[in-house]
């Protein structure tokens, strides 16, 4: 939560405010691409004017940002005028919010740092999605032999990919947590410390399944997540039951699970990018890295989760799960995407601690 949020409209300060904080600074736009740098050209006359390079027009209302020290300045401005790359707007307020720095990162590969690292083996949930997409027939067969397999010891089966359905509860749920679903008996009222994932399954997962709920003939399910490397979901297995399920029938599902995904990988179904990223800074609890090429902005957006193999200066591999958090165009067309970590296996989380520490 922020510390302080101050907002200043008397125009008196506006002078002050600007080449204070906006004067030299990274000035930055949010677009739905990404963010794009500006340039503090000055302010005369109760204008401003920003130099703002490859954008030829400019919506009437708009809020750009910088950041000093713990405060992030925002300023809202309404569209003047254009003169090539310059542009001339408004000033209507500043917002200015202070709140305490989460982390210092380590530059690295640019803005002056010495170590060079690479992001190497990259995909996106866009990546594995679009893959899916463009198989059909694939995925319809590595469906038919899972389905087979599965149905000798349930009643029921059901296997759904992200490509296939954007509103269906159960793939939000899984995509969402990357936990399973274990109703082992409905007729029985649930463990102690269960009970919020019970009720929570109940009215969000169960009564909103008209195949379940309108015949009451199932009393158990299992749905487990299909995942990339453990960390990117893009799919579950469901199976439900008129007996009550088992551990043992979990187990058998979750395997089922691991050996979709080495099929998917198997056959090609989706692939990482052969290409290397540049790390631009890194800390314990993110990282970004930077690219030129235009074409890589259609793998990435904000919130979309990343996967990616890191080898560190001190010669020691990380596999890493990520969200994007920032998408960032920088000087030299250069575009940075700043990332959450959000998952480490227990190896990769040591060496990359341990080199987040040696660095300090």
């Amino acid at each position: 939560m922020p510390d302080l949020i101050k907002t200043v409209t008397d125009k008196a300060q506006f002078p002050f405010l600007l080449d204070n904080f906006f004067k030299g600074a990274s000035v930055y736009i949010k677009t739905g691409s990404g963010n794009i740098t500006l340039q503090y050209i000055g302010y005369s006359e109760g204008n401003v004017a920003f130099r703002i390079p490859l954008v030829k027009s400019s919506p009437e209302n708009v809020v750009v940002y910088t950041r000093h020290k713990t405060n992030t300045i925002y300023l809202s401005m309404k569209f003047l005028e254009r003169s090539e790359d310059t542009f001339v707007f408004i000033p209507i307020k500043f917002q200015i919010i202070s709140e305490s720095r989460k982390e210092d990162r380590k530059l690295v590969g640019i803005d002056g740092g010495k170590s060079i690292m690479y992001l190497n083996n990259l995909i996106t949930d866009y990546i594995i999605e679009r893959g899916l997409a463009t198989a059909e027939k694939k995925i319809d067969k590595i469906k038919e032999f899972a389905e087979f397999e599965l149905k000798k010891k349930f009643d029921t089966v059901k296997i759904v990919f992200i490509n296939e359905s954007k509103n269906d509860n159960r793939l939000k749920h899984v995509i969402s947590t990357s936990k399973s679903i274990y109703m082992p008996d409905l007729n029985v009222d649930p463990e102690p410390g269960k009970e919020e994932e019970h009720n929570f399954y109940i009215n969000n997962i169960y009564k909103t399944d008209i195949s379940l709920s309108s015949r009451n003939r199932y009393i158990s399910e299992i749905t487990v997540p299909v995942m990339y490397n453990d960390i990117i979901v893009y799919g579950y297995i469901q199976v439900n039951n008129s007996q009550a399920s088992t551990d043992g029938m979990f187990e058998v599902v979750k395997r089922m699970s691991i050996a979709i995904n080495q099929l998917m990988i198997k056959h090609q179904l989706f692939f990482p990018l052969e290409d290397k990223f540049l790390v631009a800074d890194i800390s314990n609890n993110g990282l970004g890295f930077v690219f030129k090429e235009k074409k890589f902005l259609r793998y990435f957006e904000e919130g979309s989760k990343i996967n990616f193999d890191i080898l560190l200066p001190t010669r020691k591999k990380a596999l890493i799960g990520a969200f994007v958090r920032n998408i960032t165009f920088l000087e030299n067309r250069i575009i940075k995407t700043g990332c959450e970590i959000f998952l480490m296996d227990p190896a990769s989380k040591a060496n990359y601690e341990e080199y987040i520490q040696s660095s300090q």
